[in-house]
């Protein structure tokens, strides 16, 4: 959907939407951010890095129309991984990067590191001290059937998914070379958190300037 021309052709994006947005007691996905649903927002940030980009809402149509070409979960109610699976097999390309909707501040320009990082891994998945952030990370199809055999088994957790991958792990003193900020990891989960960055695409706006 980007006009800027920019992304390389390489990498798909997958904004995965699909929660239930129990803590946030409201659909997590249509909150307005800059004066447009979060969705776009975070879907418009990752066009300056994948193309094309897909959304993962879980049910087809579940947010109405959208604009982006959409991919149904895998399996019901499989979460996250459900979406992965189904976002790797719409891919065009053989990596996709993948970002949770509610990740505001995410960064272009980690993802397009994290891409050039990848020498034949399933996935390359940057850590915030020991811990991994794998809903903004980048997955390749390679990993396809060991996410579809966890989600055959009914292991739906991302991080018990990821144990059978093989894993490119981008530890802080790599990643902060592409986001010396670290606020890609900042998300929404309550009324208070949305507050705190309402004012997020005057900060850090997802398309460029004409």
């Amino acid at each position: 959907m980007s006009e800027s021309g920019t992304a390389p052709r390489r990498l798909a994006g997958l904004v995965l939407c699909g929660g239930a947005s129990t803590r946030m007691g409201r659909e997590k996905a249509l909150l307005p951010v800059g004066g447009r649903p979060l969705v776009l927002h975070v879907a418009g940030l990752l066009e300056r890095a994948a193309d094309p980009v897909f959304l993962g809402p879980g049910t087809l149509g579940r947010l109405g129309a959208l604009g982006y070409r959409e991919v149904e979960d895998a399996a019901p109610s499989s979460g996250p991984l459900g979406g992965l699976v189904a976002g790797l097999a719409a891919s065009p390309h053989p990596l996709v990067a993948v970002l949770a909707v509610d990740m505001p501040f995410a960064s272009p320009e980690l993802f397009t590191y994290l891409a050039d990082l990848h020498r034949g891994e399933d996935a390359v998945v940057p850590l915030l001290g020991s811990r991994p952030e794998p809903l903004h990370a980048v997955y390749a199809r390679s990993g396809l059937p060991a996410l579809q055999a966890s989600l055959a088994e009914g292991v739906l957790a991302l991080h018990s998914a990821l144990e059978r991958l093989r894993v490119r792990w981008v530890d802080e003193e790599e990643w902060r070379t592409a986001d010396p900020s670290g606020r890609f990891a900042q998300n929404i989960n309550s009324k208070e958190d949305l507050a705190h960055v309402e004012g997020v695409a005057a900060i850090r706006p997802s398309l460029p300037p004409d």
